[in-house]
């Protein structure tokens, strides 16, 4: 059984290691592995991890921002940027990921932030326009390089 909850200091050190395992997959572009260090900044309303049995097995990371006007998002208003969401490729067909955004998206609804964006330099981007489009978010942008 699945468990998603908010990560605390004792999950540091495996989020560090799923982070560094994702960095080892090359499915991201330009991505750099988190420390504990940096982790530790994020630890509050909006770092989730999933475990299994105990064992942590992904994690998802937010911020609150606050427009300055984006073609998007009115100025001031405030916003829920997803900042990463990783899943162990073992774990990867068991909704965890769903899960993990779920929890994300409610505690900023609760918070009164409905607005939210996300950014993926992912390689399977079919892929992961496809699960945000499941979130209800929309496309904004494009860009591409050769």
């Amino acid at each position: 059984m699945v468990t998603v909850r908010m990560a605390t200091e004792n999950d540091l050190s495996k989020v560090a290691q799923l982070s560094e395992l994702w960095v080892a997959e090359a499915i991201t572009y330009g991505l750099g592995a988190n420390t504990e260090e940096l982790l530790r900044n994020c630890i509050g309303e909006y770092f989730w991890v999933a475990e299994i049995n105990s064992e942590v097995v992904g994690y998802i990371t937010g911020s609150i921002h606050d427009s300055d006007g984006l073609a998007v998002i009115e100025k001031g208003e405030s916003y829920l940027e997803v900042d990463e969401v990783y899943v162990h490729p073992e774990y990867r067909n068991e909704n965890i990921g769903h899960m993990m955004v779920d929890e994300l998206l409610q505690t900023a609804e609760l918070n009164g932030i409905t607005r939210s964006v996300i950014y993926s330099a992912s390689k399977q981007w079919q892929k992961i326009i496809g699960f945000y489009e499941k979130h209800g978010f929309k496309m904004w942008f494009v860009q591409m390089y050769r």
